[in-house]
């Protein structure tokens, strides 16, 4: 397993970003368990408070579901849609999830554009230097795309808000899954 050691004040980000990827490149399909919360601390070099920081992290954004006892699991976000489509709650279309990401993203960019830090702005410049890479597979650059949008919502602090946007840019990029 591809996991590599992190260093930074905001570790969790870091190890969320790392189980984010692998999540997302499959080396964890959905419906796996993760390997338990000692084993990726070792492999990552970091406290066990820290990866349990990044799984809540990914709970919250919907990648995760933490069961008591059994481990964590890896979920697809677009099942849980599908299972509240099946519970009769009405399924949004594109003209509310564009209404939605106006709304929510544009009080996120304003609060977190009061609040940045240089290096929080240092860390969208780089993600914005990525994506000015020529040739770049459409896949990377929508992950690029995604990770400014979180990276501009973390700014703040509040782990809902991430979620928020994760999903929010999630269901822009299918919007009827």
């Amino acid at each position: 397993m591809p996991l590599a050691v992190v260093e930074s004040p905001r570790l969790y980000r870091q190890i969320a970003d790392q189980l984010r990827h692998l999540i997302d490149q499959h080396e964890f399909p959905v419906g796996s368990r993760l390997p338990p919360e000692r084993e990726l601390a070792e492999k990552l070099g970091v406290s066990r408070p820290s990866v349990r920081e990044a799984l809540i992290a990914l709970e919250v954004e919907g990648r995760v579901r933490i069961r008591m006892g059994s481990g964590v699991y890896v979920v697809d976000p677009a099942q849980a849609a599908a299972q509240l489509a099946a519970a009769g709650f009405p399924v949004e279309g594109p003209f509310e999830v564009l209404a939605a990401r106006r709304l929510i993203e544009g009080g996120v960019a304003a609060e977190a554009a009061a609040q940045a830090t240089p290096t929080q702005l240092a860390g969208l410049a780089g993600i914005l230097d990525q994506m000015e890479q020529i040739g770049l597979p459409a896949e990377r650059l929508i992950a690029l795309d995604r990770a400014f949008h979180l990276e501009i919502a973390a700014m703040l602090g509040n782990t809902v808000l991430v979620r928020c946007v994760g999903e929010l840019f999630d269901q822009r990029m299918s919007p009827y899954s």
